[in-house]
């Protein structure tokens, strides 16, 4: 017997690889639109934020300028105690405690529904000049915490 050989060609094959490789450039390519499209929204969502952020802060800034106001006309009237707390009762959105010999005044303005921007001052109670002082202990963006229903997070059967 004669060694006889025979050739497969198979045309379908290079048929289906470039088939393969189109598909698979072309959702590639799909992919890369669609995340380029996310970052743009991202970056919109981004530099709202940031508006509201800056909004915030500048509305922070004033409400400490206006108890800065309050302390200033406290000390000036050499009754402090008395004066700088019907003082401050009249801003609003601001709280207030006394510790000792300290005023503890903490304000929050909202940057949006979930965070907000927190200060907090200590005003010396007694102070020796007739300009008051206080010293920023705190100012943060805070979040707040998201209320939870206690039956979604338990995941538990209640019965009938």
């Amino acid at each position: 017997m004669k060694g006889i050989s025979r050739t497969v060609s198979a045309p379908g094959f290079l048929t289906l690889i470039a088939v393969f490789l189109i598909i698979t450039l072309a959702s590639v390519g799909a992919a890369a639109l669609s995340a380029t499209g996310q970052g743009d929204r991202l970056t919109e969502k981004s530099a709202e934020r940031l508006e509201k952020y800056q909004a915030a802060k500048n509305l922070s800034a004033q409400k400490l300028s206006e108890i800065d106001g309050c302390i200033a006309a406290a000390a000036n009237s050499g009754l402090f105690d008395m004066n700088f707390e019907a003082l401050i009762e009249e801003l609003d959105n601001i709280s207030w405690t006394k510790e000792g010999d300290r005023y503890i005044v903490s304000c929050s303005t909202p940057i949006d529904e979930k965070s907000s921007v927190y200060l907090e001052l200590s005003v010396d109670a007694f102070p020796a000049d007739r300009r008051g002082s206080y010293e920023i202990i705190r100012e943060a963006v805070v979040y707040a915490q998201e209320e939870e229903d206690e039956e979604e997070r338990l995941n538990v059967w209640q019965g009938f």
